[in-house]
């Protein structure tokens, strides 16, 4: 029996000693090496290999990281992007922004750092994420501009005014316009105008609680409701010639919503904002030039289908957009989630005009299908032009010359209203 134990402990033994040179050291996740190896022939995952590349477009307060996975470590790239910070050796857990392609092997780009403070130097590293951990590339540092300097892409204005979005868009040979944060938004109640605090943000089916007294807000409005002369934002008349001023448009009137009225987080003031005339979204979206040749995208924005239009001086690394320009293709051509939009795409001065639908009377319909947006400019005594898209259309028809490039419905409609500032 003491001999059979003996030998028991024996083999105890060196079935530890086998065990215990069979393991490897803990990869270290802010290692960037190959850490992979095994016995019998297999091979255990390792954490990635990556390259970060030089920060480029820097200005006042973004640049833009890329970096390259030279290597998978065996496991499938879950994320990928950059990280920075003031200090060396930034880690994930820190500030951090995924590329637009966020997954994979090879090069990614598009990773816009934002919030940056003026004249300081910010130390980066790209990273990529599988099963193992995390692996870090080599560091590069950055010092972004100081106050006033300029720096290219994005389109982001300086001076952009209260409630604005910062990119800049020309509507005309001469004029340049902010588009404002979010729709137009109306509280009967309270007599108050404000913009949706998201672009993405519509009221869709509670437009039908519509009255002189409801205490919700609406976002459908007939043409020319500013309130000026009885033509109340909440009118459900579905007669035409209740609305507007007979055969006139009504650019540089009162009956401009963001003319005779005081946006609550606009300015708060009368007369800071405008809606455009037709000739004006008619240029926007066929005429002007950009630095990218892209003017516009159909897309599906935080799970909301609508138009993105992108600024004069759009960089297109910023996002990988597809379709662009065309009018006959569907929401789906670019789905963009919450972290990319806020992040990446908006800050470079992005706007999403969302399909908030139309309202008759008290009833509304096409909510996220339909997207009509008012112009101050008159068709007839009945109607008025306004910009209309679907998921498979949009007016004008700028990708098919041979469709007449115009768009007006009944003045009575509920539609949307997007007002702009100069940027002049």
């Amino acid at each position: 029996m003491k001999n059979f134990m003996k030998a028991t402990a024996a083999m105890m033994l060196f079935m530890v000693m086998v065990f215990a040179l069979g393991c490897g050291k803990e990869d270290n996740p802010n290692n960037g090496g190959n850490n992979g190896g095994g016995n019998g022939g297999s091979v255990a995952a390792s954490i990635p290999v990556v390259e970060t590349s030089p920060v480029r477009e820097i200005t006042e307060t973004s640049a833009i990281g890329s970096g390259v996975v030279t290597s998978d470590g065996g496991g499938s790239i879950i994320e990928r992007g950059v990280c920075w910070s003031t200090q060396n050796n930034p880690i994930v857990s820190g500030n951090h922004v995924l590329a637009y392609q966020s997954i994979g092997a090879g090069t990614f780009d598009g990773c816009k750092m934002f919030d940056l403070e003026p004249n300081t130097t910010y130390y980066v590293r790209a990273y990529a994420i599988n099963s193992k951990g995390v692996g870090y590339g080599n560091e590069v540092n950055f010092t972004t501009l100081s106050g006033g300097g300029g720096g290219g892409g994005g389109g982001v204005g300086v001076n952009v005014p209260e409630g604005a979005i910062g990119g800049i868009y020309s509507v005309s040979a001469m004029d340049k316009v902010y588009f404002s944060q979010g729709n137009l938004q109306y509280q009967a109640s309270t007599n108050t105008w404000r913009f949706a605090e998201k672009q993405y943000y519509t009221i869709g089916e509670n437009n039908d609680n519509i009255s002189s007294t409801y205490s919700g807000w609406i976002d459908l409005f007939g043409w020319g409701t500013s309130g000026y002369n009885n033509k109340y934002p909440y009118m459900t008349s579905i007669n035409e010639s209740d609305y507007g001023d007979g055969d006139n448009n009504i650019s540089d009137t009162q009956y401009d919503w963001g003319v005779y009225n005081k946006i609550s987080n606009g300015g708060n003031e009368a007369g800071l904002w405008r809606a455009l005339t037709w000739s004006e979204w008619d240029y926007l979206f066929n005429t002007r030039n950009t630095s990218s040749g892209i003017r516009f995208a159909k897309a599906r924005v935080n799970g909301v289908n609508g138009v993105i239009l992108v600024p004069d001086d759009w960089n297109e690394t910023t996002f990988s957009l597809n379709d662009t320009n065309k009018c006959h293709v569907g929401y789906s051509s670019n789905v963009v989630g919450l972290m990319f939009w806020k992040d990446v795409i908006e800050p470079a001065g992005a706007v999403f005009l969302p399909a908030s639908g139309e309202r008759s009377g008290t009833y509304v319909n096409d909510v996220g299908s339909l997207g009509h947006y008012w112009s101050v400019s008159y068709y007839d005594s009945d109607r008025a032009f306004c910009l209309y898209f679907s998921g498979s259309n949009l007016d004008p028809h700028f990708d098919d010359p041979g469709l007449s490039p115009s768009q007006y419905n009944s003045r009575f409609w509920g539609f949307s209203v997007r007002l702009v500032s100069s940027a002049q």
